[in-house]
């Protein structure tokens, strides 16, 4: 027996056969064309490009209302990446210039720009490096005559080095019940990552030299806790041990099910408010199911992304009011302002060149820098807010001066609408993303000049750490358990605690059972995650005496790291689960 340890992306036990996929690159056929070939070889390219655009439109348009906004979008960058016109015309070039067929020629540019991406020190466009092997296979094999799709993968664990969000997409629309995924790749933010979540597929990555390891017939993957484990030919004793810990976590499951429409209240009698972060649109129905009490945190890049221009003012109007009035206008949403920069781009508009856009002309400081852009969604939110409980959110501040141009905006905007006879809410809350450290240093200054906080844990411990959320080399150090992030939001809840300003926590942290636990105990009473963890984190809410987190509070913010932190934890959550 043997055991690979690695990152939890999705919870489960699983115990099934393994299918190890071995993506050997295609020994690609090179021949030269003559000069009368190079325009026929030219509308090949353009053919298997049109076909593998149309492939990826069908794909969406079935799998629409099946995953979220979030999850399609990832479908929406390779269509833009398909018609990436620097892309086309370097392909074209080179078949004229080298004189070589189609397949040849498209795998070479790709792998131009594959290695420029891998190769850039700003780890977001690794991401982008993976979407185009995605793409040139799937270009390829339109061309080729190939279908790629991974075959025998049924009620199975698939194995593989790396994992296409396309090639997922399509065994979820195939109807493959794919048991678990067990890769080399790592990236908890990634496109394959937000998918496994949005499938509820147990997700294990991070493991090393897996396509050598002898598997056997059966595999146990365990990704029950944040260390994801994958027990190899395991012994009757494990298969007993794991068959009794999977019926446990099912047992669970089905606890959690059983108790989707109890309110969120500790023992001790606090009501805690879970909310939802949605992308541009909602499926009403996964809503219903899972009771949800309002949105923490809507996405309105996912509408900008997936527009071909600028959405006008009533566009956006019409589409916030329809969110509203589905979800149910009682109950509050949170429009998040024009969030684009660093790895969220538009394919109609060109954003400058930067060295680190991580920390460049992102959130506030590009939507400041474009008013034109900016007011029409100033003024659209302003108008659907109108007979609902809307309120206005900007991500990236970084200072005050920020939130008191915004303020002002708002104000032109306000009087615009007056002078243009459209109705309106005057009185709006506006609230800031707590994001970056000066948000924490100047916390209390921040809340006089707005009326909540909503803390967005994965750039925050990205910027409190100075380490890349999505680089490969720093991983290990990026963690939202190390106690300067956790001492960080504690000051933000104080401030708020202090100025009476809501405080809520928007980031991947509130959806997991540990960061729910310390989150409630650094005093946060409003989370906001994917609608797939409110059920879990509502029923362990349920089981929390807020009593109790005072001491692991001080525990928790006077440990020296993250493992201190998680195994405080970890104690404290078997102890309320064994009671």
């Amino acid at each position: 027996m043997e055991i690979v340890e690695g990152r939890s992306i999705f919870a489960g036990v699983v115990i099934a056969e393994p299918y190890i996929e071995i993506k050997n690159r295609q020994v690609l056929e090179s021949y030269t064309l003559s000069r009368e070939e190079i325009e026929t070889e030219i509308k090949r390219v353009i053919n298997a490009i049109e076909s593998s655009k149309a492939d990826i439109i069908k794909l969406k348009n079935n799998l629409r209302g099946k995953v979220g906004a979030d999850e399609l979008q990832i479908l929406n960058v390779h269509l833009m990446l398909l018609d990436d016109p620097m892309y086309i015309s370097d392909i074209k070039k080179s078949i004229q210039k080298e004189l070589l067929n189609a397949e040849v020629v498209i795998q070479k540019v790709s792998d131009r720009y594959i290695k420029m991406f891998e190769n850039i020190a700003d780890p977001i466009y690794k991401q982008r490096a993976l979407d185009i092997k995605d793409i040139t296979q799937r270009v390829i094999s339109k061309l080729l005559d190939k279908d790629n799709t991974i075959a025998d993968l049924n009620n199975k664990i698939l194995i593989t080095k790396e994992l296409f969000p396309s090639e997922l997409l399509k065994l979820h629309y195939s109807g493959i019940n794919l048991k678990g995924i067990i890769m080399e790749y790592m990236g908890e933010t990634s496109h394959i990552a937000i998918l496994a979540k949005a499938l509820e597929i147990p997700t294990f990555m991070g493991g090393k030299n897996l396509l050598s390891i002898s598997w056997g017939k059966e595999v146990i993957l365990d990704t029950t806790s944040i260390t994801g484990r994958v027990l190899i030919n395991p012994n009757e004793k494990n298969l007993i041990e794991y068959k009794q810990k999977k019926e446990k976590y099912y047992l669970k499951l089905k606890e959690i099910e059983q108790n989707v429409d109890k309110e969120p209240i500790t023992l001790d009698g606090k009501y805690i408010n879970l909310y939802a972060n949605i992308g541009g649109t909602l499926n009403i129905d996964e809503s219903k199911r899972k009771n949800l009490m309002g949105i923490g945190l809507l996405r309105t890049e996912l509408i900008y992304m997936d527009s071909s221009g600028f959405p006008t003012e009533d566009f956006q109007t019409q589409l916030y009011e329809k969110i509203a009035k589905d979800f149910g206008k009682d109950k509050p949403i949170i429009i998040r302002t024009l969030d684009i920069g660093a790895d969220k781009k538009l394919p109609y508009y060109e954003m400058r060149d930067e060295e680190n856009p991580s920390l460049g002309c992102r959130g506030i400081r590009f939507t400041l820098e474009h008013k034109e852009i900016f007011k029409p969604q100033l003024k659209a939110i302003l108008r659907a807010s109108k007979e609902s409980d809307i309120k206005i959110m900007y991500p990236m501040v970084t200072t005050l001066h920020e939130i008191i141009e915004a303020k002002k905006l708002i104000e032109e905007c306000k009087i615009e609408l007056k002078n243009e006879n459209k109705e309106f809410r005057d009185k709006i809350e506006i609230g800031m993303m707590v994001e970056v450290p000066s948000n924490i240093i100047l916390a209390d200054i921040f809340a006089e000049y707005v009326d909540f906080f909503s803390i967005g844990t994965n750039d925050l411990t990205q910027y409190i750490l100075a380490t890349d959320r999505y680089s490969s080399v720093a991983e290990k150090l990026y963690d939202s358990f190390e106690p300067a992030v956790l001492r960080a939001i504690y000051e933000v809840a104080k401030a708020g605690d202090r100025k009476k300003k809501k405080v809520s926590v928007c980031g991947e942290m509130a959806g997991e059972e540990l960061g729910a636990i310390a989150l409630l105990a650094l005093g946060i009473k409003d989370m906001s995650m994917v609608s797939a963890y409110i059920p879990s984190i509502k029923n362990l809410i349920r089981k929390i005496d807020t009593r109790e987190l005072v001491s692991i509070r001080e525990k928790i913010l006077n440990s020296s790291n993250s493992k201190e932190v998680k195994e405080i934890l970890t104690k404290y959550l078997n102890q309320i689960e064994n009671r």
